[in-house]
């Protein structure tokens, strides 16, 4: 009789293979299908390791879309922008600062690992994506996944039982009396944020596509998700990003807002007997959050920073109880890549967060913005929610999502600035032939 963990790995293998060909075998309009699929059903602690190198379902479906699009002959140049450049400069630096803080074979192999999915996710939806369009078919899928993922995790609220245990090593913990559910994620907090994140650009396809029925209710199956998640993070930074998406008539202070709460921050910080991160200890939506692990973190992080300034840190056990374990990706970026990855990180984030607002306020169509400000939205999620978690596991599909999609419009603008210049350029010399000739 096969055991569970053979029953597992067999499914696990199947469920590759099959999504292999299906990335093979459909149309490029399709393409994204599987990345979808893997994401939203497919517990990722299943993995399967050949000659030492480790293959996540998700790992897979980047080599065989790589291979698609060379061997399709699908490949297009991409015009390099700020973001490409951030976002590689970025995973080059925290891979090389890691491998040399352990200085050993299976450090250099891990990060090698980890910069083949960044990279390779973050160029493949770079590839995919290449008009308005493209961007709408990939929330599409995630619509359709959303729909598809409520039964199960309904199931998983009701009955305690979570339906994809028989796909990986999936649990429903229990805190506080509250069923966290997780589905085929590994976390409920990943849970939660994946469906969080997404829950913006489905508001705004509700209100601009023809097909409000499909994104109403991957709206409301998100909302769902969420509360199902019973985490805290998850839902005050889906009310941040409703928040945010609803802001839309008032973007263009966007600016004023910011520093204003940086000014608010500051303040705070000066007046409060305690620093002013030490509201996150205050934090308690669902009852038994971690909010005081998350603010003494981020405190010995601070106290700490001599440490882990210049290459880092190996762990941060000696932190204090319970710190070995960085919910803050923030502080994660700095303690496994030093100062110098932290500051290419929050300068990505920057980058990202200022094209898509400026595409926003630029883009001439009214669905276009409320598209990007909805990207924005989502952006800005992304920021609230590094607070608390460090990313892992199926969520980093649609981070890289979000970042491909930042650097597609910033091609675009720069595109359209070298048109605009070369314009200008032609007008010019033309003015100077007819002054000559005068």
């Amino acid at each position: 009789m096969m055991s569970y963990e053979t029953t597992i790995y067999q499914s696990t293998t199947a469920l590759a293979i099959l999504f292999a060909v299906t990335m093979l075998l459909v149309p490029r309009k399709y393409f994204l299908v599987p990345f979808v699929l893997a994401s939203c059903f497919v517990p990722t602690d299943q993995r399967i390791i050949m000659m030492g190198l480790d293959f996540t379902v998700i790992r897979m479906l980047v080599v065989v879309g790589v291979l698609r699009v060379f061997l399709y002959g699908e490949y297009r140049p991409l015009t390099v922008n700020p973001v490409d450049r951030l976002m590689l400069a970025w995973a080059l630096c925290g891979a090389l600062v890691y491998s040399i803080q352990h200085g050993s074979a299976e450090a250099v192999i891990n990060r090698a690992g980890y910069v083949f999915t960044a990279v390779g996710l973050y160029w493949l939806f770079r590839q995919n994506i290449q008009s308005w369009e493209g961007i709408k078919h990939a929330f599409a899928l995630f619509a359709v996944g959303a729909i598809v993922s409520l039964p199960f995790v309904l199931i998983e609220w009701s009955t305690g039982s979570n339906p994809f245990v028989f796909l990986g090593k999936v649990i429903t913990a229990v805190r506080e009396e509250n069923l966290r559910c997780q589905a085929a994620f590994p976390h409920s907090i990943m849970m939660g944020l994946f469906w969080t994140l997404l829950a913006p650009v489905f508001l705004a396809l509700a209100r601009i596509e023809k097909q409000k029925v499909l994104y109403t209710c991957a709206f409301a199956a998100s909302v769902i998700i969420v509360i199902a998640s019973a985490s805290s993070t998850p839902i005050l930074v889906l009310l941040v990003a409703v928040i945010v998406f609803g802001a839309f008539p008032w973007r263009r202070y966007t600016g004023a807002v910011a520093w204003s709460l940086v000014g608010i921050a500051a303040g705070l910080h000066v007046v409060m007997n305690a620093p002013v991160w030490h509201l996150l200890a205050r934090v308690n939506v669902i009852g038994g959050s971690t909010g005081w692990h998350r603010y003494n973190l981020i405190d010995k992080a601070v106290t700490n920073f001599d440490e882990w300034m210049v290459m880092g840190c190996r762990n941060t056990d000696h932190w204090g109880f319970g710190l070995g374990d960085v919910t803050n990706q923030y502080i994660l970026e700095g303690v496994s890549g030093g100062a110098v990855t932290l500051v290419l990180f929050l300068l990505m984030i920057y980058v990202v967060l200022r094209t898509l607002l400026r595409t926003s306020l630029s883009c001439e169509g009214v669905r276009g913005r409320v598209l990007i400000w909805a990207l924005f939205a989502m952006m800005v999620a992304h920021c609230i929610g590094f607070i608390g978690v460090s990313y892992f596991g199926q969520i980093m599909v649609v981070w890289y999502l979000t970042l491909a999609a930042a650097a597609w419009f910033a091609e675009q603008r720069q595109l359209a600035r070298t048109v605009a210049g070369r314009a200008y350029r032609e007008r010019t010399h033309c003015a100077r032939s007819v002054c000559a000739h005068a």
